[in-house]
């Protein structure tokens, strides 16, 4: 158990990293987009091709952020998969047939060792007579 807390904590830390890594790459990008927006915007009002290249960014920016959400997307989704994943797994392991089985021996013993006792009870109260 110490391993796996141990494993989970390293696996927790380097999550809390590459997240940290990729909020300061969309911040970058997000401030990247706002300068170049705004250097081009100034230009567009007496430029029909920085209209255009204005129009172009718009559109750029939309796309790469709806690419951004789909990335976010795959990742819950890997996620959610791997969870489903280690379930199946702590599930298997329970060996729930065995379990199943060797309760079900042990009810039929107890069942055995009533009725046993049952007839012995009888049998005494019979002799007492």
């Amino acid at each position: 158990i110490k391993r796996q807390k141990d494993h989970i904590t390293t696996i927790l830390s380097e999550t809390k990293v590459v997240q940290k890594e990729i909020n300061g790459l969309n911040g970058k990008i997000e401030r990247s987009f706002i300068e170049t927006d705004e250097m081009i915007f100034r230009d567009a009002k007496n430029n029909d091709q920085c209209r255009k290249a204005y129009k172009l960014l718009a559109n750029l920016q939309s796309e790469f952020n709806a690419l951004v959400r789909g990335l976010d997307d795959i990742g819950t989704i890997n996620r959610e998969l791997r969870d489903v994943e280690d379930l199946l797994t702590r599930e298997k392991e329970k060996n729930i047939a065995q379990q199943t089985e060797r309760v079900t021996k042990d009810l039929d013993a107890v069942v055995t060792d009533n009725d046993r006792m049952i007839a012995a009870i009888k049998k005494a109260r019979a002799q007492k007579r």
